[in-house]
């Protein structure tokens, strides 16, 4: 089964990351409850934006270790791990992309034509969904420090006609500043730590959230002056 229309879910969330073991926070449920795979789903972790680091690949398999959960990565260094890309992530419910750098993740995906086969697996009703890098992916651009401490804007892949920001407190400033120079879209949709968007075609659906007090925002800016609405969040179970 496949989403009932092309589905992304960007967010500020993901996996619980501190002990001994990563695990999984109820977005991964509510991603497989959108494609329709209950049972077994098939779940793709792409880490392009961190370089592909052992540790991270070991978090996620460790994650899922002893679930229904189909697990399988695609590593893009020093080559690519499937002999089909294309074909292998065409075959999954959800592919998750990790946090990292926006800019790396963007330059990489073009050079082994990562931009089509998403676009491809979008109109597919394959989920695409992500944390950070793998939120600000989908949109027109967004705010990143993928050049060091002063957050800049990147391209993503345009999916998404909007702007992005993730762990929007810290970047608002910035991201309102850059939308008042047109460096970014002049409607954005951000994500505190803890909050998530879902949009189906284009359109945004909901604000979702896995704690409380996490919030989303939509951000337009008119004449010059940005005006910015607070997204109640549905909390996931």
């Amino acid at each position: 089964m496949t989403a009932e229309a092309p589905t992304i879910v960007a967010t500020t969330m993901g996996f619980h990351r501190g002990g001994r073991r990563w695990t999984p926070g109820p977005v991964f449920a509510f991603a497989f409850e959108l494609a329709r795979a209950a049972e077994r789903p098939r779940l793709c972790f792409v880490t392009t934006a961190g370089g592909d680091q052992p540790a991270s690949i070991g978090g996620f398999y460790g994650a899922f270790a002893g679930t229904e959960v189909r697990t399988s990565h695609l590593a893009l260094f020093d080559m690519p791990n499937v002999e089909d890309v294309r074909e292998h992530l065409l075959s999954q419910d959800v592919i998750w992309v990790d946090r990292g750098s926006l800019v790396n993740l963007i330059a990489v995906w073009r050079a082994h034509g990562l931009d089509t086969i998403m676009r491809e697996c979008w109109e597919a009703g394959v989920v695409l969904a992500g944390e950070s890098a793998g939120s600000l992916c989908w949109h027109a651009g967004g705010v990143t420090d993928s050049f060091g401490p002063l957050v800049r804007p990147a391209e993503g892949l345009g999916l998404l006609p909007y702007g992005n920001a993730v762990h929007y407190l810290q970047r608002r400033k910035r991201f309102h500043a850059l939308m008042r120079e047109g460096a970014l879209p002049s409607v954005g949709y951000t994500t505190e730590s803890g909050a998530g968007l879902l949009y189906q075609g284009t359109r945004l659906v909901e604000a979702i959230a896995d704690r409380p007090a996490a919030t989303a925002y939509r951000v337009e800016c008119k004449d010059g002056r940005v005006e910015e609405q607070a997204l109640v969040p549905r909390r996931l179970a």
